[in-house]
């Protein structure tokens, strides 16, 4: 039987890994998953301007149409 590592793990089976700590690490670990970005902050910003953008085109379209007949 061997003792646990200084950090307390087994020796053998060591655990599950505890993930980056540092900032420098998550930034690299962020950087490191990125697939697509179709999900990031700016996308859900540029998909909420467009989405507002639509709102506002079809309000004109239905006032235009209500004026013409």
């Amino acid at each position: 039987m061997a003792p646990a590592m200084p950090n307390g793990r087994c020796r053998m089976h060591g655990g599950t890994s505890t993930g980056p700590r540092t900032e420098i690490g998550l930034a690299r670990s962020m950087r490191a998953n990125w697939k697509h970005g179709g999900y990031s902050t700016e996308a859900k910003h540029q998909a909420g301007l467009l989405r507002q953008l639509l709102r506002e085109s079809r309000e004109l379209c239905r006032s235009i149409t209500a004026l013409c007949q």
